[in-house]
This record gives C-alpha cells, sequence and structure tokens, in this order.
C-alpha cells in the first residue's frame, strides 16, 4: 500500500529521466478529465524507479500516496480495497456493492491531493477486475477528482489495451544522447573503483543502455572489488573493460542468478499465456541474426519461414499479430525505416535480450530465411543500385550467418546457403564501393571453399575472380593480375578459349594491363575478345559493349582522341536504348567522353557534361563512393584548366579527404589526385608546397606503378618543370632527357605525351 521508498537510493539519482519527469507533471497539473498515466516499456528499462521518483516527490509535497503490485491477481484486488477504504469506503459498502465503483467514487472526491501507482500491470487483464480495462469498467477507470492522478507501469505498450482513459509514455533504454547518463549509472553503483570513463562508456553501449543490466553490472563489480585479492576467484571481472569481455563469453558469467533472462521470459510467458504460442521461437529466430536492423518483411514471411519449426505454419497476419505483441512487450522495437533504408522496415532487439535469447537450433532456419529472402526477385541484385537498400539491410546478416555456419553444425545444404549469401553480401559491398569490407569478406568465402570444394571447383574459381575485381579496384594492381592469370590458365585448359568464363577473364585482366601502362598488350587482347564477343553474343549484348568501352578507355589514353569519341558515342547510343539515361553503366561512358572533351579543349562541354553526370552519381551512389569521386576530381580538373582556382583547391580537399578514407593513401586515384593538388599550387605560385607534394607521389608512383608508368613520368614531368622555374636548369634538363626516352619507348613518338614533353623541352631550349 505505501510505496516502496525505501528501494530509491538518494546517492545514486535518478539518471536520464528528467523530460519524462517533466512530461508527467504537466500532465498531472493539467486541467480537464483527468487520464491515467501509463510508462509502458520493456522489462529492466527503469519504469518502476520512475514511478518511485514520481512518488517520493508526490509525498514530498503532501500528497497521499497509494501503491499496488500488479503482478498477481489476489493482491492487486486486496490493493485496490485498501485503499477504497482509505479513501473513505465502508466495510458495508465495499461488500454490498462493486468494489470498483466504491473504491472510484471515493477516490473522485478524497479531498486532499492524492497519486495511486499500479506497478508492474504486465499482465493487463487482471485489471479487467469486474469488467473490462479498454471500455474503462476494469479496476481503472476515468475519474474526475481535480486533485487526483493514477500512474501505471507496464510493459505491455498496445494502445489498444488500455483504451481512450490512458496516455502511454514509452520508457526507452538510455541510447543515443542519453549514453552519458548510463554510464553515470554504472560509475554510481561501481563507486568509482572500476576503470575509466572510456570503458564505462563502451560497457554501457553493450548493455544497450538498460537501467537493469546498467545497475547490475556496477553492483556486480562494486562487490567484487571489495573482495581481497586473495580470496578472489582469479577470473572474476573487477573492472568495465574485463566485465564486457565476461558479458561477451556467455552472459551467465556476470549473471549468475539469471536476472536478466527472467526478465524477459517473464513477458514471453505473459505473451503465451495469452495465446501467442509461438512467440519464443520468433524471438529466438530474431535472435539468431545479426546484432544489426532486421528487414523483417524481406526476411520473416510466409515464404522465407518454411524451416522454422510452428512458425511456418503461420500466415501474413498471424506472423505480423505475433511482431507486434512482441514489439508490444518492449522486447523489440519496429522501425519503418532506420536512417538510409529507403522506406524498408526493420526490428531491432535490444543486445541482451539477444544475448539471453540465441538458439543455436534456430540457426539453420535462419539460413534458409535469409538465402530465400537473398533469392528473391524483389531483392533484386546486390549490383543494381535501386536494390541497394535492400542488401544495405541484409549484408550485415548474411556475413554473421555465414560465420555461425561454419562455426556451429549445421548441414551441408545450409552451409551452402550460407556461403551463396555471403558471396551476395560481399558483392553488394564492392558495388558500394566499400572495398577493404569486402575484400574480407570474399577472402573469407574463398577460404572455406578451398577447404570444403577444393583449389579448382567452380565456385572456388568464381570467388578467386571476384576477389582480383576487388583487389584491382583497390589499386593492388600485381596481386589481381596473379589472381586473374591463375583463374584464366585454368579456365583456357578446361573451358577453352570462346568460353564466356574465359573471355570475361581475359577482359577483366586486360583492365588490369591497362591500369599498369601496358598499353599495346591491352588493346590488342580487347581487340581479340571483342572479335569473339561480336561473333558468340552480337553487336549490342551488354558483355560486348563493354570490351568495346574499355577498348575506348586505351584509344583514349593512347591519344587517339577522335576514335575514342567516337566509340564511346556508339556505345552511349545503344546503352541510353537499354538502361536509360541515369543508369550508373550509363554515366560511366558519359563520364568518359567528357573526359576526351577535356583532352580536346573543350572545357565548357566537359564542365557541364562533368556536372550532369556528378549530380546523378551523387543521388544514386553517395558522395564519397569512388566513382562519384572520379567525377568530382575530373570537374576539378576542369575548373583548374579555366582558372578558378580557389574553387578547384577547394573540389581536390574534398576528394582527397575521402580517398584517403576510402581508398588508402597509395591508391593510384589518390596519388592522381595529389599530383593534381600539387599542380594547383604549383599555379598558385607555391613552388615549395607543390615540389613537397610531387616528391612524394613521385616516391609512391615509382614504388607501386613502376619507373615507366605514363603516370609516373607525367608526375616527374610536373617535377621537372618546376625544378626549371627554380632555377635548377641541370637537374630539369636531365629529368626530361629521360622521360622522354621513356616516352618514346612506351609510346612512340606521335603519342600527344611525347609530343608534350619534346615540346616542353624545347621551350626551354633543351635539346629533345
Amino acid at each position: 500500500m505505501a510505496p516502496p521508498l525505501g528501494l530509491r537510493d538518494p546517492s545514486r539519482p535518478l539518471r536520464g529521466r528528467g523530460e519524462m519527469l517533466h512530461r508527467l507533471e504537466t500532465a498531472f497539473r493539467s486541467a480537464g478529465a483527468r487520464r491515467t498515466q501509463v510508462l509502458c516499456g520493456m522489462g529492466g528499462c527503469g519504469k518502476t524507479a520512475l514511478a518511485l521518483e514520481v512518488a517520493h516527490r508526490r509525498a514530498d509535497m503532501g500528497e497521499r500516496v497509494w501503491w499496488i503490485d500488479a503482478r498477481q491477481g489476489g493482491s492487486l484486488e486486496a490493493g485496490f480495497r485498501a485503499v477504497a477504504r482509505q479513501a473513505g469506503a465502508t466495510e458495508e459498502q465495499l461488500s454490498c456493492g462493486d468494489a470498483a465503483d466504491v473504491l472510484w467514487l471515493c477516490l473522485t472526491h478524497f479531498p486532499s491531493p492524492w497519486l495511486l501507482v499500479v506497478d508492474n500491470a504486465d499482465d493487463p487483464t487482471l485489471l479487467d477486475g469486474p469488467g473490462s480495462l479498454p471500455a474503462g469498467t476494469g479496476w481503472l477507470r476515468p475519474h474526475a477528482s481535480p486533485v487526483g492522478n493514477v500512474l501505471v507501469t507496464s510493459r505491455d505498450s498496445n494502445s489498444d489495451t488500455w483504451g481512450s482513459m490512458c496516455s502511454l509514455n514509452p520508457v526507452h533504454p538510455l541510447t543515443g544522447e542519453d549514453i552519458t547518463d548510463a554510464v553515470q549509472i554504472l560509475l554510481d553503483y561501481a563507486s568509482g573503483q572500476a576503470g575509466s570513463v572510456a570503458d564505462a562508456h563502451r560497457l554501457a553501449t553493450r548493455l544497450g543502455g538498460l537501467p537493469l543490466a546498467l545497475g547490475l553490472a556496477g553492483r556486480y563489480l562494486a562487490e567484487a572489488n571489495q573482495v581481497p585479492t586473495a580470496y578472489r576467484d582469479p577470473s572474476t571481472p573487477t573492472d568495465f573493460f574485463s566485465y564486457e569481455r565476461a558479458l561477451a563469453a556467455d552472459l551467465r558469467h556476470v549473471d549468475p542468478a539469471n536476472v536478466i533472462g527472467r526478465t524477459w521470459a517473464m513477458s514471453v510467458r505473459l505473451l503465451e499465456k495469452r495465446g501467442d504460442s509461438c512467440a519464443r521461437l520468433l524471438l529466438e529466430v530474431i535472435a539468431t541474426f545479426a546484432d544489426a536492423p532486421l528487414p523483417y518483411t524481406l526476411v520473416l514471411t510466409p515464404n522465407t519461414l518454411t524451416e522454422a519449426g510452428d512458425l511456418a505454419q503461420l500466415d501474413g497476419p498471424g506472423l505480423w499479430k505475433l511482431l507486434t505483441a512482441l514489439a508490444g512487450f518492449g522486447l523489440l522495437d519496429l522501425v519503418e525505416s532506420e536512417p538510409g533504408a529507403g522506406g524498408v522496415p526493420t526490428a531491432r532487439l535490444h543486445p541482451l535480450v539477444r544475448d539471453a535469447t540465441w538458439n543455436q537450433q534456430s540457426l539453420s532456419a535462419c539460413i534458409t530465411a535469409l538465402h530465400c529472402a537473398a533469392m528473391a526477385d524483389e531483392t533484386g541484385t546486390p549490383e543494381g543500385v535501386v536494390y541497394w537498400n535492400h542488401w544495405r539491410l541484409l549484408q550485415p546478416h548474411g556475413h554473421y550467418l555465414f560465420q555461425k555456419a561454419k562455426s556451429e553444425a549445421v548441414s551441408e545444404n545450409a552451409m551452402l546457403e550460407a556461403t551463396e549469401v555471403a558471396l551476395l553480401a560481399a558483392r553488394y559491398l564492392h558495388a558500394h564501393g566499400m572495398y577493404q569490407q569486402a575484400r574480407a569478406e570474399f577472402e573469407a568465402v574463398l577460404a572455406h571453399e578451398r577447404d570444403h570444394l577444393g583449389e579448382t571447383h567452380k565456385d572456388t574459381l568464381a570467388t578467386r575472380h571476384r576477389l582480383a575485381q576487388v583487389l584491382h579496384d583497390q589499386g593492388e594492381l600485381e596481386q589481381a593480375r596473379a589472381e586473374y592469370e591463375a583463374v584464366l590458365d585454368y579456365d583456357r585448359e578446361h573451358l577453352g578459349e570462346a568460353n564466356q568464363d574465359t573471355l570475361t577473364i581475359r577482359h577483366d585482366l586486360a583492365i588490369v594491363l591497362h591500369d599498369q601502362g601496358e598499353l599495346e598488350q591491352a588493346r590488342a587482347e580487347y581487340e581479340a575478345i571483342l572479335t569473339l564477343r561480336r561473333e558468340l553474343l552480337g553487336e549490342t549484348h551488354p558483355s560486348t559493349l563493354s570490351t568495346r568501352h574499355e577498348l575506348a578507355r586505351v584509344l583514349h589514353d593512347q591519344g587517339e582522341l577522335e576514335q575514342a569519341r567516337a566509340e564511346y558515342e556508339a556505345i552511349l547510343t545503344h546503352e541510353r536504348e537499354l538502361l536509360g539515361e541515369a543508369n550508373p553503366a550509363v554515366l560511366v561512358i558519359r563520364h568518359n567522353l567528357a573526359r576526351v572533351s577535356h583532352d580536346q579543349g573543350h572545357l565548357e562541354e566537359a564542365l557541364a557534361d562533368f556536372e550532369a553526370v556528378l549530380e546523378h552519381k551523387q543521388e544514386q551512389l553517395g558522395e564519397t563512393h569512388p566513382d562519384t569521386l572520379a567525377t568530382r576530381h575530373e570537374l576539378a580538373r576542369v575548373l583548374q584548366e579555366q582558372g578558378e582556382f580557389e574553387q578547384a583547391r577547394a573540389e581536390y580537399e574534398t576528394v582527397l579527404a575521402h580517398e584517403r578514407v576510402h581508398l588508402g593513401e597509395t591508391h593510384p586515384e589518390t596519388l592522381t589526385t595529389r599530383h593534381n593538388v600539387a599542380s594547383l599550387l604549383e599555379a598558385q605560385g607555391d613552388l615549395e608546397g607543390a615540389r613537397e607534394e610531387y616528391e612524394a607521389v613521385l616516391s609512391l608512383r615509382r614504388k607501386h606503378l613502376g619507373e615507366a608508368h605514363n603516370r609516373t613520368l607525367s608526375t616527374r614531368q610536373n617535377l621537372a618543370c618546376l625544378l626549371y622555374e627554380q632555377g635548377e636548369l641541370e637537374q630539369a634538363r636531365t629529368e626530361g632527357e629521360a622521360i622522354l626516352a621513356l616516352r618514346r619507348e612506351q609510346m612512340g613518338d606521335t603519342h600527344p605525351y611525347t609530343k608534350r614533353t619534346v615540346a616542353w623541352l624545347h621551350s626551354f631550349d633543351i635539346e629533345a
């Protein structure tokens, strides 16, 4: 009856609930009909602590406070009857009339301010009493007392449960902006003996900001530190860091009484009591996926849960009823759309609910569900930009279940499904420009396939090919070339020269040759592949057009600009008809065509084209995708040549910052941007700054591209020009002659770059 204020510890103040307390106080003071305020949320989120704080404050103000524990029907009714008596009801009234009617009559006319707290009303059906809670005829009813208020705590946040007389106030764990309050709870309970604030922050995040778990952890550490070292088990965590490590190993290590597990088991039992017999099974399935937003409309459907035991018998409405029931008890959050999820609804479990619920028996069913979702037509391909919202959400689950399948006992078929989804997830990462993460996932799959399928199995070779593509995009040209050549040798021997897989490997290997500066060899390869693809696939097949496009890139780099332009324009006409104006493949061609315009001196045309392409890429691929950065870089080059130095410099610096993060310091594109920053510094008169950059870039290009690569020679020539400007004539002359010799050897006398070097030497009266 009296509020258990002894559970409230003044030395450990309520943290992170100031806004909620203010909201409740405002509601309590509002004029008109009083509404019951319901604090609702998952078990352990601090609803009772909030109610205790409210009770303490109201009691300090002189109000009459009653407290009823609603966990058991018998004690609940006894509590309401006791309140009625203390509010003025006689035994005769309670025995002869409806006790609930008598209670609310007395409370309505009670002369002094009062607060009635009904705590732990997790099974609201107990509040129906003689009538119906949502109808306002149960133990809780609308009232007209100008001085009274009712506060209820419950796990059930379903508005239909409570009816219109109640206002729901969701109580959430302390995450996001409130994580500092969660950290402070840990520090309050651990008594300052358990480590740094940074370690406390990491543990608070791992505990999901759940007040129950935070208090449990803090008390555990405080007690552990009171035990003398001589008597302490060496494995006992004594600080935030070791507690987090023990928690990662097994929740039971730091919660031997299973307080956390029992908290949520109680919620599940209530759902089962209501007839949701599959609630526990669905919760176990969700807990088996990764600790990441789960796109439940893709993964948890009648079509995907075919191997999930009794869940397989449920139709769509049945599954939705279960999901909303679990959400109603705070066991998971249903979010209409996560940031960046493009409208795909997701479900999230609290990390400790996951720890307490994970069940290895659900692993195979989850793998099958994810595989079905990944293979569904509506999910699309990982390379399709329009489907990235799906794959952004599926990817972490694909990687996680693959790793789990390797470490747990699953069937051969489940392992195969897990591997297929992991590969699709890695392909998404690659397409999205997340090269390092894609590489790690391809390498993990490849290691598994080598162990279980063998070095020459078709799936192993296909993954090796995918890995080589990522290595190429990371700028690891030698490693990519070695991978391509190994796979190509096998394909030629076992599939034949004209096989499509063989031709694809040859095509990709030619791209590496091109990027390594072996232009003649790359051109010969493209021409041979193009002949075969035209013969086997036709003129307008995507593979034919792809090879034709790469051949145009070689023509461009060989200085045959008119022929390159004609090729690009012909390909662009086909691709626009097939794919549309803004398709990523079309944008690549438009980008390269704009580069030709730039190199032909048509700067206004190039600027307009780059701006149009950049707008599409930013919208589709994002600001930091390598393809977006490439176009932004080319736009900066045009601005520089137009004399817009400040604007060009701002663009270069933005691109360079992203490239350093996403591609790395030594990636060829990063070095190209640094080279152009140096040229801009030179144009602005900062010769020392330019020289320092050129020398740094030249050193890295020599190391990673070789002495005779065109990009290496370009940096070397720019540096030689700068040396001449600084009066170091002999060194400039020596450099110029060496560069010219290499250009003639690599490109011939008629290449524009060779001619440019000759013209530069002549302009400084250096004999070419």
